[in-house]
C-alpha cells in the first residue's frame, strides 16, 4: 500500500483478478504516482484480468483519464483486460465526456 498527502493506493487479489483500489484524491500531483505504482504492480504480477477499484476517491479530476488510459494501454499490449468499478458519479461524468466507455469496461455502465 502506498499512502500520499492526498491519495492511497493498494492491490490485492480477488480470483484470478489482481484488484488495484485507489482512494481519497486522483489530481494532477497523485496521477504520476499512481502510474508508477500500477506498473510496479503489473510488472509483479503480469497474468490475469485487472480491475480498478474507484469506489474510495472522493475527488478525481481529468488527470484520472491519463491514469485509465494508461493502465489499459499498459494491459492491452499484453492481452490482458481491465474493468473499472466504484465510480462516482462526478467522475463518470468526466469518463463520459472523454469516450472512454467505449475503450474501457465500466461495470454497472
Amino acid at each position: 500500500m502506498f499512502w500520499g498527502d492526498r491519495m492511497q493506493i493498494s492491490h490485492t487479489r480477488e480470483g484470478d483478478a489482481q484488484v488495484i483500489a485507489i482512494s481519497e484524491e486522483l489530481g494532477h500531483h497523485e496521477a504520476r504516482r499512481i502510474i508508477d505504482y500500477t506498473d510496479t504492480a503489473l510488472s509483479m504480477n503480469p497474468e490475469g484480468r485487472v480491475i480498478l477499484d474507484l469506489s474510495g476517491l472522493t475527488f478525481m479530476d481529468s488527470s484520472g483519464l491519463a491514469v485509465v488510459l494508461h493502465l489499459q494501454r499498459s494491459l492491452q499490449r499484453t492481452g490482458r483486460a481491465l474493468s473499472v468499478r466504484g465510480t462516482r458519479q462526478q467522475a463518470m461524468r468526466v469518463f463520459r465526456a472523454a469516450g472512454l466507455p467505449k475503450l474501457v469496461h465500466f461495470e454497472g455502465e
